[in-house]
């Protein structure tokens, strides 16, 4: 931010709404494309607690799907993006999925955060029960 590498972690809650956890604090995180812009121009209305000013997001998803462990080939490890509570796992092991499915839905901050498919699969292990508190990181299940 202001020309300094920040380093965040960010939910989508929804489409255009976003949770971010940034130097240990929540912010709830409204996203719409800068009017008058193409949408793949990276200008961004960005509001933070009814504050709105315009950000340039650079397309780093390539890069952040490999540092994440979320290379679309191989086996995934799906991993907490933030520290919670999982509330349900919503498949089993063995079970086939799709991506963009749901896998699970974990609490945080008072916010549910279902977690994602990034590909097409198989469930080869689960590692998580509903209940249970996990951390940034933790492996929640691996998908082949």
């Amino acid at each position: 931010m202001d020309g300094v590498k920040t380093e965040a972690q960010l939910v989508q809650l929804q489409p255009g709404l976003y949770s971010i956890i940034l130097d240990g604090k929540s912010y709830e995180v409204r996203v719409a494309s800068a009017p008058g812009t193409e949408s793949n121009s990276g200008e961004y209305d960005v509001a933070v607690n009814g504050v709105s000013s315009t950000a340039l997001v650079r397309d780093l998803s390539r890069r952040v799907r490999h540092k994440a462990g979320l290379a679309l080939e191989g086996k995934q490890d799906i991993k907490a993006p933030m520290p919670g509570k999982v509330l349900r796992v919503l498949v089993s092991e063995n079970q086939t999925v799709q991506a963009g499915s749901g896998l699970v839905v974990v609490e945080a901050m008072k916010m549910q955060n279902e977690i994602k498919c990034p590909k097409d699969g198989k469930v080869i292990k689960v590692n998580v029960r509903e209940g249970q508190a996990v951390n940034s990181g933790d492996s929640l299940l691996i998908v082949e």
